[in-house]
């Protein structure tokens, strides 16, 4: 690696990878190149053609924004693909421990279990997707929807296994803090905000 291309990666390292920063690169590199070649022709040394080279093109400024956008759009359709994946993929599953349930153990429902694991994943994605399309905090709707899919599988087995004691309110209180918790953290996280930008 030579020194144009230490230098393109330096201006390069902190930008988001993407199919546009390599074309990039390597347009910008191939162009630096030639010119060092160029001025070599012309008597300059290899040094002081590279360095000319260098301190001519300057930095990559102009070209940051638009990057950095293009890189946060290609994460964001990654993620809206992987969503799609686990939402058929969790119907899939679901179906096949629903056929399983009521085909072989007709008189005992578990199929509750299996699903309620595997909700997990595209719900996951899906507040991923939404952090990265929207680029907002999905921390407190991501515990409340978490919440409610927990408060569901303790009422669904107290009510299925023991409906004459009421013990689902325990792990609900429980589970409750974490909600809780979010909102105050969201809270303290905007008042923190607006105080740094009436400052």
């Amino acid at each position: 690696m030579n020194e144009i291309e230490n230098h393109i990666n330096k201006l390069f390292e902190k930008i988001e990878d993407s199919q546009r920063k390599r074309e990039l690169m390597q347009e910008i590199t191939q162009n630096l190149n030639e010119k060092v070649n160029n001025l070599i022709t012309k008597g300059q040394t290899r040094e002081e053609a590279v360095q000319k080279a260098i301190q001519d093109f300057g930095d990559i400024d102009d070209l940051r924004p638009e990057l950095e956008n293009f890189g946060g759009i290609t994460k964001s359709k990654n993620a809206g693909l992987s969503l799609a994946f686990s939402i058929w993929g969790a119907l899939l599953i679901s179906g096949l421990f629903l056929f399983i349930n009521f085909y072989y153990t007709p008189k005992t429902i578990w199929f509750v279990y299996p699903i309620f694991a595997v909700l997990w994943w595209p719900m996951s994605l899906y507040f991923r997707w939404i952090h990265l399309k929207k680029d907002v905090a999905v921390g407190l709707p991501f515990s409340i929807c978490s919440f409610f899919l927990i408060f569901g599988l303790m009422l669904f087995i107290n009510l299925y296994y023991s409906p004459k004691f009421i013990w689902f309110v325990y792990p609900t209180f429980a589970v409750l803090w974490w909600p809780i918790a979010m909102l105050f953290h969201t809270l303290r996280k905007k008042n923190t905000n607006e105080e740094s930008i009436d400052a």
